[in-house]
């Protein structure tokens, strides 16, 4: 198998660093909300927000760790998607969110070939 140019999960982990600052700030803003309005506790945003950016983190600089732990992610809500969608999406709208759910797949792919070139 040909091995693949593994900067793209570079790339990734930069889109996830920027995914952890909007979760971060959609944390502070509950924060306020909270605090002066009495609104929902979404604390959940803030360990994902630290999920992400220790992803993101690893994702830049190509660990076999963060890579696995990207891919695994990425498959699981497609695997996600992909099952709500047979169970209770209708007709048409199913193809649609089988597709969607199947992009979520696709870092599998150069994952497995450039395994040998992360660190």
């Amino acid at each position: 198998m040909k091995q693949s140019n593994p900067n793209v999960f570079r790339e990734f982990g930069y889109l996830a660093i920027g995914f952890a600052a909007i979760l971060v700030l959609l944390f502070l803003l509950n924060l306020r909300s909270r605090i002066n309005y009495g609104g929902p506790n979404y604390s959940l945003l803030g360990l994902m927000s630290i999920y992400w950016a220790a992803l993101g983190v690893g994702l830049m600089q190509l660990k076999k760790w963060a890579v696995a732990l990207f891919v695994a992610s990425m498959a699981a809500i497609g695997v996600f998607v992909v099952i709500r969608s047979i169970i209770e999406t209708p007709f048409p709208w199913t193809l649609a969110n089988i597709a969607l759910g199947l992009v979520f797949c696709v870092p599998l792919v150069p994952a497995l070939r450039c395994w040998n070139a992360l660190r």
